[in-house]
């Protein structure tokens, strides 16, 4: 039973209030409480009306990627934690400890979507997503080389593939990459993930929006055309009234 309750009652149902009623944001409409099962530390998150409480974009994927991962489903409600504790690490000012915070908050956030039935992969991936935006944020200079050994190594994993059809032997470098990978040290799981989730999912991803961007931009002439507003049609992936959506955070 990791998540639950205020009072310990299994959490049977998710309270959540898209505010306002056409934002990418929602809040809790009851507190949720989660036992990590590794370190046994209890997480809560406040509802609304709370102090501490905070809107979330539940497990903010842009809108291409719907197709793959699901903003809502069984991993809200540890997107829900993850948000909570994001703001938290955040919000402490010290790009250090907000970094050592991340990576265990990271880690529980894998957990907890384990716990929730979401599939092995599919954890593994948002996991690796919400890393890579860690790094980004608080690991400084390392931080940009995780990144871009990552990209780097599913360019040439890519490459790797295309070359293969002519000459089979280009497919030794796949494990090279891997094997690269080693470099980062205790972070060589995140690069290795990052890599060869670019160059598999890479190619979909791309067919994904070739096919939404054509319809977007039909919808914006429309909108242009009767008077509407076309910068809506790209909601919830571009900022829109001062909010953030479209960001994987988690």
């Amino acid at each position: 039973m990791p998540f639950h309750t205020d009072d310990g009652d299994r959490l049977d149902e998710l309270g959540l209030a898209q505010r306002p009623a056409d934002a990418a944001s929602f809040e809790l409409t009851a507190a949720l409480v989660y036992l990590d099962p590794e370190t046994g530390r209890r997480y809560r998150v406040p509802a609304r009306g709370e102090a501490s409480a905070a809107p979330s974009d539940l497990a903010s994927v842009p809108t291409p990627l719907w197709g793959l991962i699901a903003s809502y489903g069984r991993q809200s409600a540890p997107a829900v934690l993850h948000d909570a504790r994001s703001r938290e690490a955040a919000a402490l000012g010290d790009r250090r400890a907000a970094l050592a915070q991340r990576r265990e908050d990271d880690r529980v956030f894998r957990t907890a979507l384990r716990e929730q039935g979401v599939p092995r992969l599919r954890a593994r991936l948002m996991w690796a997503w919400v890393s890579a935006d860690r790094e980004r944020e608080f690991g400084g200079a390392a931080g940009w080389l995780v990144l871009a050994q990552s990209a780097i190594g599913a360019l040439v994993l890519v490459g790797a593939a295309v070359a293969a059809f002519s000459n089979p032997f280009w497919l030794v470098v796949w494990p090279v990459v891997g094997l690269a990978s080693i470099l980062r040290g205790r972070l060589a799981p995140l690069v290795a993930t990052l890599s060869f989730s670019l160059a598999l999912l890479g190619p979909l991803v791309l067919v994904q929006i070739a096919a939404l961007v054509p319809f977007r931009l039909v919808e914006s002439a429309v909108e242009l055309v009767t008077g509407g507003r076309p910068g809506d049609v790209w909601r919830p992936t571009a900022r829109v009234g001062g909010e953030r959506s479209g960001e994987v955070q988690g």
